[in-house]
């Protein structure tokens, strides 16, 4: 058997290495010096040389930041929304990615382009006709408006991952579902999603973590403090001559750890799915 280029060049193994390490290193630093700076006190924020480690280390930046009340309130907004747009995403991508992978029907083809050509247009395109149209409706500064603008973005990423993976589900497992008693729908929620639910999850995770951090949608549908999500909240802590650096630091590590606590606990079908749909897209 021939022996790999790591094999035969070490050199090349330890390079490849310390390019990875490298890079993680650049990924995983942001995160790390953001979790620093929260727990630092003001007279340590600006030290020459920085240190990672402070000398003191502090929670009042976080007891600051849960104790206001606008940052509840904020919290509170960025659930209902983030609630709202993973179900109706998730039911819909479900709906109409099954569609397309069961059935084919005049017109199928341009619509999957246009799924396509939805998932490319970037947000900063979308929030002019977005605004004057929830304008003209007088839903700005409401829920609904910012449900529906991300879910222009999310739905769909989620139909073509979705119709990837229900066109991996045999055929064969539907029709002996239905020799069962079970009519198309049953079939579908029985036999196909417990199939396809890597699929799901990530879905899921990717429509989670957009709707959760989304902050242009926010920043220009919103006015108040009773529609404020947690971005646009921790934005505000940023006055006209000074940054509360800490407590902003602290903001961002709260926001950041639901992302990451769920990232880690479905990393394993996160991954899974995003390759299965791609291979399989």
């Amino acid at each position: 058997m021939k022996k790999s280029l790591m094999d035969r060049n070490p050199l090349v193994y330890v390079l490849t290495y310390l390019v990875l390490a490298l890079m993680i290193v650049i990924a995983v630093f942001p995160a790390v010096w953001m979790l620093s700076t929260s727990i630092k006190k003001p007279t340590e924020m600006f030290d020459n040389p920085p240190e990672i480690i402070p000398d003191e280390p502090t929670f009042g930046n976080f007891i600051s930041v849960l104790q206001n009340s606008k940052m509840y309130m904020a919290f509170m907004n960025s659930v209902i929304v983030t609630a709202c747009v993973v179900l109706l995403t998730l039911f819909l991508s479900v709906m109409a990615g099954y569609g397309f992978a069961r059935f084919r029907f005049r017109g199928s083809g341009i619509l999957k382009i246009g799924l396509l050509f939805g998932q490319m247009i970037p947000s900063v395109v979308l929030i002019i006709p977005l605004y004057f149209f929830f304008s003209k409706m007088k839903l700005l500064n409401t829920h609904f408006s910012l449900v529906v603008a991300d879910m222009a973005l999310t739905i769909p990423m989620g139909v073509i991952m979705l119709s990837a993976f229900f066109e991996s589900v045999p055929r064969e497992l539907e029709e002996a579902a239905k020799i069962d008693g079970c009519n198309g729908i049953t079939a579908l929620y029985r036999v196909v999603l417990p199939v396809a639910k890597p699929g799901l999850i990530s879905v899921a995770i990717y429509t989670f973590i957009h709707a959760w951090e989304e902050f242009l949608f926010a920043l220009n549908l919103t006015s108040s403090a009773k529609t404020r999500t947690l971005p646009i909240a921790i934005s505000m802590f940023s006055g006209e001559f000074a940054v509360d650096w800490g407590a902003t630091m602290a903001a961002a590590t709260v926001v950041a750890m639901p992302v990451l606590l769920l990232f880690l606990l479905c990393n394993r079908y996160f991954v899974e799915g995003l390759a299965e749909g791609a291979v399989k897209g």
